[in-house]
């Protein structure tokens, strides 16, 4: 009997670890629409495609060819690496996403771990936009919206003041912050339509829906819509239980009345 008890442990064991390896490397795509009241005409229908927490990850190339012709904006949320990972690596990366649309970085606490001013130089070398601190304006036939992105909250210099104060007046505003934290400095006199993080991986590894990290969803709150991703790839460990990774595909609309 312990023999056999043994052998189901074991086996069992292995086939846990299997799943956990298969759900970390799934490719996920989360669609939402993101509703504004006063979206302008040319910006009805443009898609964002949001990717965060890529960390030691490889991004799948067939995948994300088959979703480029749905990418009007690529937008990087933070931890494109962390430390240990080959530069080459990343910068694989990068050439798959700079190869699908205009892309805008924001900076995450590995990032700054990581070797950043390699980082930015690599950045610089494929034309990435990077937000921070600022809002990136976009003009379309007269018309704008802003793409606001703040440094990370943990390791970086993060400035709220100067990043809403950098908005184009009366146009919609998303906010890009790597750290869903940034929630608690926000208020609904702010006029922030979306902040769009990651960060916390959805907790990554979860025991019976237990987790001490903040899951990934959609959060109405005072201000307006938190939307969390749970990342693309994993830190530490490549392994994921009960929080499958993402990218979301953002689809800007007009709120109907």
């Amino acid at each position: 009997m312990v023999p056999f008890l043994a052998a189901l442990l074991i086996g069992s064991t292995v086939l846990l670890f299997a799943w956990m390896f298969l759900e970390g490397h799934l490719n996920r795509v989360v669609t939402l629409d993101l509703e504004f009241a006063d979206l302008p005409d040319p910006f009805i229908g443009k898609h964002v495609f949001f990717i965060s927490d890529i960390h030691r990850r490889h991004i799948a190339e067939s995948w994300l060819n088959s979703l480029k012709e749905s990418m009007d904006y690529v937008v990087i949320g933070g931890d494109l690496t962390e430390k240990g990972v080959p530069l080459k690596r990343v910068e694989a990366n990068l050439r798959l996403l700079t190869a699908c649309a205009p892309v805008f970085f924001v900076w995450g606490n590995h990032d700054r771990e990581a070797k950043a001013q390699q980082i930015k130089a690599l950045l610089d070398q494929y034309a990435v936009t990077i937000i921070e601190n600022t809002a990136y304006v976009i003009d379309e036939q007269g018309y704008s919206l802003n793409f606001c992105g703040i440094d990370d909250l943990l390791t970086g210099q993060p400035d709220l003041e100067r990043t809403l104060n950098s908005c184009r007046a009366n146009a919609p505003i998303v906010l890009f912050s790597h750290n869903p934290d940034i929630k608690y400095e926000l208020n609904k006199k702010m006029k922030i339509d979306y902040v769009i993080s990651g960060h916390t991986h959805s907790g990554q590894i979860n025991l019976f829906g237990f987790t001490l990290k903040e899951k990934a969803g959609v959060k109405k709150l005072p201000f307006g819509t938190l939307i969390i991703s749970s990342g693309y790839g994993t830190t530490k460990i490549p392994l994921r239980l009960g929080a499958k990774p993402d990218v979301l595909l953002l689809t800007l609309q007009r709120k109907r009345l």
